[in-house]
């Protein structure tokens, strides 16, 4: 029940966010479509300009850009549209993005009849976010209905100590033959000693046994992994508020994709810590590992709060790494333990 549960959820956010991503992309096409309807016009660019905005992630300089048309005899000054996100952090990017537009340049221009404020390059087209929300909302419906078709399956148990056939498997095969081997009983040294040679390498072999969830170490640490699932989803709901901050600058309905994507990763730990997935534990490592010495870069200017933070990720990380050793304590950092060319397993 709370597998069904758990993969109704996984589905659920899955296909909402793959729909607000292809609908974010689908408003992009639309403003790009329409504007090929205005008027096409030649201007004469009037000033080009530059204004800083200070927010809660630094310095930002946007671009500000008059031309002067006419249009049915009378003549007009308006800012041109550049692109839906025309401010960057850096200074020497915005000059980059207008080079050339200098004063005095005549351009041609779309003007849209029942506004004539809104103005807009003739060369107007889909912006990087038309295509990044293309490419999230496919990924997130490829998994949802992956989700759906590719159910947890259930090992076939044998025989306690029942052994097998000396002919080569795939490497799927000898993966499901190791588990049910496991499930049976049977130690994890004599499974690797029966499968060695059938048809993958022994580094596989080890990484198929190593990485098997025995149901009663899972059931003794149960409580473990329910803490970390907790942290998990207290970190995407504040992944969520933080990507809603950074596409909030983007806009209105940015904001909802930036903080949806920046749930996926901790939702997906979680459906791999509850279904005691080792490669949840060791993706859990790789990513925080490297963004441990990052998170010093900001000791200058409030030394209290980066030490804090970073102190709270080493104990998360450590604690991570502690409930893997409980479930699966076959592995060294992200790997089956081997000593002196063989491995070693435990039980």
């Amino acid at each position: 029940m709370k597998s069904f549960l758990l993969r109704t959820a996984l589905f659920v956010v899955l296909f909402l966010f793959g729909l607000l991503c292809l609908l974010v992309s689908l408003t992009s096409y639309n403003e790009a479509a329409e504007s090929k309807t205005w008027q096409k016009l030649n201007a004469t660019v009037a000033t080009v300009s530059f204004s800083e905005e200070m927010g809660s992630k630094g310095m930002t300089y946007c671009p500000l850009v008059n031309v002067t048309f006419e249009l049915n005899g009378q003549q007009y000054t308006y800012p041109l549209e550049l692109s839906k996100r025309p401010c960057r952090s850096s200074l020497e990017s915005v000059e980059r993005s207008v080079a050339t537009l200098r004063e005095g340049k005549v351009i041609e221009i779309r003007v849209d009849p029942a506004k004539r404020d809104r103005v807009r390059p003739s060369t107007y087209s889909l912006g990087g976010g038309f295509f990044l929300g293309v490419f999230l909302g496919t990924l997130a419906f490829i998994g949802a209905i992956a989700v759906l078709v590719f159910p947890a399956k259930k090992s076939v148990k044998l025989k306690r100590r029942e052994s097998i056939s000396h002919s080569t498997f795939s490497k799927k095969e000898v993966q499901e033959k190791a588990r049910e081997l496991l499930a049976a009983g049977t130690a994890k040294s004599e499974v690797f000693s029966q499968l060695s040679g059938r048809g993958v390498k022994d580094s596989h072999l080890a990484y198929f046994i190593a990485s098997y969830a025995d149901p009663i170490r899972c059931y003794e640490h149960d409580r473990k992994v329910n803490i970390l699932i907790t942290i998990m989803l207290a970190q995407a709901l504040m992944a969520f508020f933080w990507g809603m901050d950074i596409g909030a600058r983007m806009g209105p309905t940015a904001k909802w994709v930036v903080g949806v994507s920046m749930t996926l990763i901790p939702l997906f730990l979680v459906w791999g810590f509850y279904n005691h997935r080792v490669g949840a534990y060791n993706a859990y490592i790789i990513l925080t590992l490297p963004q441990l010495p990052r998170s010093l870069q900001g000791f200058a200017s409030s030394p209290t709060t980066t030490i804090i933070a970073l102190a709270i990720s080493i104990v998360i990380l450590a604690f991570v790494w502690y409930v893997r050793r409980k479930i699966f304590p076959d592995f060294v950092f992200v790997n089956p333990r081997k000593i002196n060319g063989k491995y070693l397993f435990t039980g």
